[in-house]
């Protein structure tokens, strides 16, 4: 299951750089009034819509973005937050957007591939109504366990499920979510079975993790790093194919004994596919600018993160790559949401 998305261009003529052919043929063909439009740019506040509740650690990667590129472009950029529907409300409301830059997308796997092979109707397709202009972070999944459950190690851990086929259950910030797509491969690459539970954010699934109403849950780092840290719940691996700074003493999955099961989230930003490449190129401009801040490398670091910054072809292969990686995963689920 493992891939080298660093290897997902293929053979040919890179991607980046028909990106750049074709924004140069864009800007060979714009009128004066468009080119002068474009040079300009922006000229007022911009939108980010960040399609969850705000308070998290996606929102706080989000506003710490959002800052840093208000002073690249020397406009304000807003964040609001359009939660609902697994984030497909506000991505869809980001994709229909008026393609005049003023309108930046903050996605995630989930918004940007899975949803997509798991929604029956979606409001969007990021593939055909989007187009990336920035990686940002890649975010770095972790399995927990209550305090008081008798393992200490992932190897004990399947050991543990594998006596009680069945009996035991795991949690998940919602259907169709990489916590729980994620946990279903864990099933699947381990021969363990569990029922899932899910919940409407990981937080309360957290809770009951600790309580032990649940056996375990896979999360993103940012979410359960400050219950790990204060001892209510065991960190057994972290999925990411290194270990995390914030968590240095919990191996890799890899580290763990399964190798096959290193993935992660992250956090990347769109634009409307019509959006003129000029400006777009402003903003991809501005994006890397805001990630490779130190600054912000750090705080990324702080949150859980790995910073990523990788500009809008490097985004665009890496973004293919996982809808290749995720497809069969999502199939084999047999997940279908409304």
């Amino acid at each position: 299951m493992k891939r080298d998305t660093d290897n997902a261009r293929g053979g040919g003529i890179p991607s980046w750089r028909l990106g750049r052919r074709a924004m140069l043929g864009a800007v060979a063909g714009l009128t004066a009034p468009a080119l002068a439009s474009a040079q300009s740019f922006p000229e007022r506040s911009l939108r980010m819509i960040m399609p969850y509740t705000p308070g998290g650690a996606t929102d706080s990667v989000a506003r710490l973005v959002a800052q840093r590129m208000s002073e690249s472009l020397q406009q304000q950029v807003v964040v609001e937050n359009r939660s609902g529907a697994g984030g497909t409300l506000g991505t869809g409301e980001a994709a229909r957007a008026t393609p005049d830059g003023y309108t930046i997308a903050f996605g995630n796997i989930s918004t940007l591939v899975l949803n997509t092979l798991l929604y029956r109707r979606l409001p969007y397709d990021p593939m055909r109504d989007m187009l990336p202009l920035a990686l940002i972070a890649y975010v770095p999944n972790v399995l927990v366990v209550g305090k008081d459950v008798p393992v200490t190690n992932l190897a004990e851990l399947i050991a543990y499920i594998k006596a009680k086929p069945g009996e035991y259950n795991y949690g998940s910030a919602g259907n169709g979510t990489i916590m729980h797509l994620a946990s279903m491969l864990f099933q699947q690459l381990t021969g363990t079975e569990m029922s899932h539970v899910p919940y409407r954010g990981s937080i309360p699934a957290l809770q009951d993790v600790i309580a032990g109403r649940l056996l375990m849950m896979i999360d993103n780092v940012p979410g359960p790093l400050g219950l790990i840290q204060g001892g209510a719940l065991k960190a057994l691996a972290v999925t990411s194919e290194q270990r995390v700074s914030v968590l240095p003493d919990v191996p890799t999955v890899a580290e763990a004994g399964l190798p096959f099961f290193s993935h992660q989230s992250w956090f990347g930003l769109c634009t409307q596919k019509d959006v003129p490449a000029p400006i777009r190129a402003r903003l991809e401009a501005a994006a890397l600018e805001a990630v490779r801040h130190p600054a912000t490398q750090q705080r990324l670091r702080d949150l859980g993160t790995i910073p990523a910054p990788k500009d809008a072809g490097e985004f665009g292969d890496f973004w293919r790559a996982e809808m290749t990686f995720w497809r069969p995963v999502a199939a084999s689920s047999q997940i279908v949401l409304d």
